[in-house]
């Protein structure tokens, strides 16, 4: 029997999501822009064992999180937040997240418009495609929570098929498979912690799912789709590195910006030519579909900071809209023309990226954790008594 959950308005839950609006929307959220450029970061043979290192971590953070939601102990929700930290603590809380969103939307967004500005449309104005993506986010987001997330099986299905165009490369004589040697090396690279840092920032998302109110996630569902959108990101990231390693070679990849994109140049179909002009806007599904969750989240924020998340008005939503506009214009006018300007912001988001998926899962976990503690010592004192 269905149940209505959540907040009104926009963030109104009818059901549960299901395992695939999960597993979709968790996979699309870790390798929506990482995947486009971290086999040059890696470059190195032996970081495929670190792309496994980092899914195994990642591995425990979705355990994590899928106790948060087991565990009635846990905070869930506005009230839940402010009932465990304290008004200020999570008024500060709220600020933080509200930033982080806009950052991670702003960066995703330009990131993907600067891949279409340099390889499909040189002549077109960077900021007025970023703004015209930006509606289009706006006019998936404005259907609400539920109806949005749901869509990442669309987002999923939309671009998944990309990666079969790939598959040619695996083998000769396109592939030169002594690339992949030696897999454990006489010696470590050197920025190893800093090559992790990416890798484990690459496997974030599905903290933000810890924002969602418990009843509109089933904690099952929820371990189950979340352990296998982690094994299909790592077997993603596998797959393109070890494709990109065996056709540009170790020491080649590393002056690739873009070795996903560049690789397109490369698919000969007996039907069809200039496959980037195809490839290159279906990532644009998943980019609106992220992007939309991001302004929800920001607008959720926005309406918890001013006290009325109960409130059946959409002005937090537009106040969201706004801000995200107003960065994107300042993004495309004075960063994003300067490539190490915007380089330096990509990794700043991996930064970001890294510390709220190290931060969030365990401090969730840590607070339910010592709330059952506490309940139980309660009632062992009350019992002895």
């Amino acid at each position: 029997m269905a149940s209505r959950v959540g907040s009104a308005g926009l963030f109104s839950i009818s059901a549960p999501f299901g395992f695939l609006s999960l597993a979709f929307w968790a996979n699309r959220m870790q390798t929506l822009y990482y995947l486009l450029y971290l086999p040059s970061v890696l470059a190195e043979p032996v970081m495929i064992g670190l792309i496994l290192l980092a899914a195994g971590c990642s591995h425990l953070n979705i355990l994590m999180i899928a106790r948060c939601f087991a565990w009635k102990e846990t905070p869930g929700g506005y009230l839940g937040i402010v009932r465990t930290l304290g008004s200020a603590v999570s008024f500060l809380f709220l600020l933080a997240g509200l930033f982080a969103v806009l950052m991670k939307g702003i960066v995703l967004m330009m990131g993907y418009v600067d891949i279409v500005h340099h390889i499909l449309f040189p002549a077109l104005h960077a900021t007025l495609f970023g703004i015209l993506l930006l509606c289009a986010c706006v006019y998936l987001a404005r259907l609400g929570m539920e109806k949005t997330v749901r869509f990442a099986i669309v987002a999923f299905v939309g671009t998944i098929w990309v990666t079969f165009l790939y598959v040619p490369f695996a083998f000769p004589p396109a592939a030169e498979y002594r690339h992949l040697l030696p897999l454990l090396p006489e010696h470590m690279p050197k920025g190893d912690w800093q090559t992790f840092l990416t890798i484990w920032a690459a496997f974030s998302g599905p903290e933000y799912m810890l924002a969602l109110p418990k009843e509109a996630v089933d904690a099952k569902k929820l371990k189950t789709a979340l352990i296998s959108a982690n094994a299909f990101t790592a077997f993603e990231y596998i797959f393109f590195f070890v494709i990109c390693l065996t056709f540009y070679g170790s020491d080649y990849l590393q002056r690739q910006d873009l070795p996903i994109v560049d690789l397109i140049r490369y698919i000969q179909l007996p039907f069809a030519e200039r496959l980037e002009m195809i490839l290159i806007p279906a990532y644009a599904i998943s980019v609106v579909y992220v992007v939309a969750i991001l302004l929800l989240y920001a607008a959720g924020a926005i309406q918890c900071l001013a006290r009325s998340r109960l409130s059946e008005g959409r002005a937090p939503f537009w106040l969201a809209f706004l801000m995200m506009l107003l960065l994107t214009w300042m993004a495309g006018r004075w960063i994003w023309p300067d490539e190490w300007k915007a380089k330096e912001w990509i990794t700043w988001l991996s930064w970001l990226d890294a510390s709220t998926y190290t931060v969030l899962p365990f401090g969730f976990f840590l607070l339910g954790w010592i709330t059952i503690r506490r309940k139980w010592r309660v009632r062992h004192a009350g019992g002895s008594s």
